[in-house]
Protein backbone atom coordinates (compact mmCIF):
# COMPACT_ATOMS: atom_id res chain seq x y z
CA UNK A 1 0.00 0.00 0.00
CA UNK A 2 2.80 2.32 1.20
CA UNK A 3 4.52 1.87 -2.90
CA UNK A 4 0.72 2.54 -3.92
CA UNK A 5 0.72 6.07 -1.93
CA UNK A 6 4.32 6.82 -3.19
CA UNK A 7 3.52 6.33 -6.76
CA UNK A 8 0.46 8.48 -6.04
CA UNK A 9 2.48 11.16 -4.76
CA UNK A 10 5.02 11.14 -7.20
CA UNK A 11 2.39 11.20 -10.06
CA UNK A 12 0.73 14.00 -8.59
CA UNK A 13 4.36 15.73 -7.98
CA UNK A 14 5.07 14.95 -11.48
CA UNK A 15 1.49 16.26 -12.76
CA UNK A 16 1.61 20.02 -11.29
CA UNK A 17 5.04 20.39 -13.13
CA UNK A 18 3.69 19.83 -16.62
CA UNK A 19 4.12 15.63 -16.76
CA UNK A 20 1.43 13.41 -17.57
CA UNK A 21 1.42 9.96 -18.96
CA UNK A 22 3.56 7.78 -15.80
CA UNK A 23 3.26 4.51 -15.97
CA UNK A 24 3.20 1.73 -13.08
CA UNK A 25 7.03 0.46 -12.84
CA UNK A 26 5.51 -2.66 -13.41
CA UNK A 27 5.14 -1.48 -16.97
CA UNK A 28 7.60 0.34 -17.76
CA UNK A 29 8.28 3.89 -16.09
CA UNK A 30 7.10 6.34 -18.59
CA UNK A 31 7.25 10.42 -18.02
CA UNK A 32 5.46 12.04 -21.05
CA UNK A 33 5.57 16.05 -21.33
CA UNK A 34 2.23 17.85 -21.72
CA UNK A 35 2.27 20.08 -24.36
CA UNK A 36 2.91 23.34 -23.76
CA UNK A 37 -0.33 25.69 -22.50
CA UNK A 38 -0.15 29.30 -24.13
CA UNK A 39 -3.49 31.12 -22.74
CA UNK A 40 -4.87 32.77 -25.95
CA UNK A 41 -5.95 36.30 -24.91
CA UNK A 42 -8.63 37.73 -27.18
CA UNK A 43 -6.99 40.58 -29.16
CA UNK A 44 -8.30 43.89 -29.04
CA UNK A 45 -8.76 45.68 -32.26
CA UNK A 46 -5.82 48.28 -31.91
CA UNK A 47 -6.51 49.73 -35.20
CA UNK A 48 -9.74 52.01 -35.57
CA UNK A 49 -12.33 51.58 -38.09
CA UNK A 50 -12.04 54.50 -40.61
CA UNK A 51 -15.95 55.74 -41.35
CA UNK A 52 -16.62 57.60 -44.17
CA UNK A 53 -19.75 59.48 -45.08
CA UNK A 54 -21.37 59.68 -48.45
CA UNK A 55 -20.80 62.43 -50.68
CA UNK A 56 -23.42 65.00 -52.10
CA UNK A 57 -22.27 63.39 -55.69
CA UNK A 58 -22.96 60.03 -53.99
CA UNK A 59 -19.29 58.89 -53.80
CA UNK A 60 -16.90 58.20 -50.86
CA UNK A 61 -14.00 60.53 -50.70
CA UNK A 62 -10.75 59.69 -48.44
CA UNK A 63 -7.90 61.64 -48.23
CA UNK A 64 -4.72 59.35 -47.65
CA UNK A 65 -1.10 59.85 -47.59
CA UNK A 66 0.73 58.08 -50.08
CA UNK A 67 4.39 58.42 -49.63
CA UNK A 68 3.41 60.60 -47.23
CA UNK A 69 1.66 63.02 -49.46
CA UNK A 70 -2.19 63.83 -48.86
CA UNK A 71 -3.80 62.40 -52.05
CA UNK A 72 -7.33 62.63 -51.58
CA UNK A 73 -9.73 59.72 -53.54
CA UNK A 74 -12.44 58.38 -55.19
CA UNK A 75 -12.95 54.50 -52.71
CA UNK A 76 -13.27 52.82 -56.16
CA UNK A 77 -14.11 48.74 -55.08
CA UNK A 78 -14.68 48.08 -58.68
CA UNK A 79 -10.92 49.49 -59.14
CA UNK A 80 -8.48 46.56 -59.61
CA UNK A 81 -5.69 48.68 -58.43
CA UNK A 82 -5.04 52.20 -57.14
CA UNK A 83 -5.37 54.71 -60.08
CA UNK A 84 -3.30 58.12 -59.71
CA UNK A 85 -3.96 61.38 -61.95
CA UNK A 86 -0.39 62.52 -63.60
CA UNK A 87 -0.72 65.36 -61.01
CA UNK A 88 -1.14 63.03 -57.87
CA UNK A 89 1.57 60.62 -58.68
CA UNK A 90 4.37 63.33 -59.25
CA UNK A 91 3.79 64.91 -56.03
CA UNK A 92 3.55 61.76 -54.63
CA UNK A 93 7.20 61.07 -55.87
CA UNK A 94 5.55 57.67 -57.91
CA UNK A 95 7.07 57.04 -60.74
CA UNK A 96 6.11 54.91 -63.22
CA UNK A 97 7.58 51.61 -64.59
CA UNK A 98 9.68 50.96 -67.67
CA UNK A 99 7.42 50.06 -70.88
CA UNK A 100 5.10 51.30 -73.30
CA UNK A 101 1.90 53.16 -72.22
CA UNK A 102 -1.46 50.82 -71.98
CA UNK A 103 -5.31 51.21 -72.19
CA UNK A 104 -7.10 51.51 -69.19
CA UNK A 105 -10.53 51.20 -68.82
CA UNK A 106 -12.32 53.60 -66.21
CA UNK A 107 -15.76 54.42 -65.39
CA UNK A 108 -14.83 57.87 -67.36
CA UNK A 109 -13.89 55.82 -70.32
CA UNK A 110 -10.39 54.46 -71.88
CA UNK A 111 -7.54 56.43 -71.12
CA UNK A 112 -3.36 55.55 -71.11
CA UNK A 113 -1.78 54.72 -68.35
CA UNK A 114 1.70 52.85 -67.05
CA UNK A 115 1.91 50.80 -64.20
CA UNK A 116 3.63 52.00 -60.87
CA UNK A 117 4.75 50.60 -57.32
CA UNK A 118 3.44 52.71 -54.16
CA UNK A 119 6.56 52.23 -51.84
CA UNK A 120 3.67 53.40 -48.82
CA UNK A 121 -0.23 54.19 -48.19
CA UNK A 122 -1.86 55.07 -45.15
CA UNK A 123 -5.47 55.52 -44.17
CA UNK A 124 -5.60 56.42 -41.04
CA UNK A 125 -4.34 54.36 -38.41
CA UNK A 126 -4.05 51.67 -41.70
CA UNK A 127 -0.92 51.11 -43.58
CA UNK A 128 -0.10 49.16 -47.22
CA UNK A 129 3.20 48.95 -48.24
CA UNK A 130 4.39 47.93 -52.12
CA UNK A 131 0.84 48.18 -53.64
CA UNK A 132 0.32 48.10 -57.56
CA UNK A 133 -0.74 51.48 -59.53
CA UNK A 134 -1.52 52.69 -62.69
CA UNK A 135 -0.82 56.19 -63.79
CA UNK A 136 -3.33 57.94 -65.96
CA UNK A 137 -1.13 59.32 -69.12
CA UNK A 138 -4.44 60.64 -71.06
CA UNK A 139 -7.69 61.50 -69.87
CA UNK A 140 -9.30 59.98 -66.93
CA UNK A 141 -11.39 60.51 -63.70
CA UNK A 142 -10.49 63.84 -62.30
CA UNK A 143 -9.54 62.52 -58.55
CA UNK A 144 -7.15 59.31 -58.07
CA UNK A 145 -8.93 56.09 -57.29
CA UNK A 146 -8.18 53.89 -54.13
CA UNK A 147 -8.84 50.14 -55.71
CA UNK A 148 -8.22 46.90 -54.44
CA UNK A 149 -4.75 47.05 -54.73
CA UNK A 150 -5.03 48.63 -51.20
CA UNK A 151 -8.75 47.95 -49.74
CA UNK A 152 -8.12 43.71 -50.17
CA UNK A 153 -5.32 44.38 -47.94
CA UNK A 154 -7.42 45.92 -45.28
CA UNK A 155 -9.06 43.73 -42.76
CA UNK A 156 -12.73 44.70 -44.05
CA UNK A 157 -14.37 46.89 -46.00
CA UNK A 158 -18.47 47.40 -45.21
CA UNK A 159 -20.97 49.57 -46.33
CA UNK A 160 -23.84 50.55 -44.61
CA UNK A 161 -26.34 53.12 -46.46
CA UNK A 162 -24.58 56.08 -46.23
CA UNK A 163 -21.43 55.29 -44.37
CA UNK A 164 -18.28 53.42 -45.85
CA UNK A 165 -16.03 51.48 -42.94
CA UNK A 166 -12.36 50.67 -43.38
CA UNK A 167 -11.07 48.41 -40.90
Amino acid sequence: MAASLSFKSFSLALAALGFTGVAPPSGGARVVPLPAVIPVVAAEDTIDPLTLTRAHDGLFYVTAKVNGVPIRFVVDTGANVVVLTKEDALAAGVEKAAGPSRALQTAAGESGMHWAKIDHVTIGDHAVTSADAAILTGNGPPHSLLGQSVLSRLDSVTMRGNRLELR
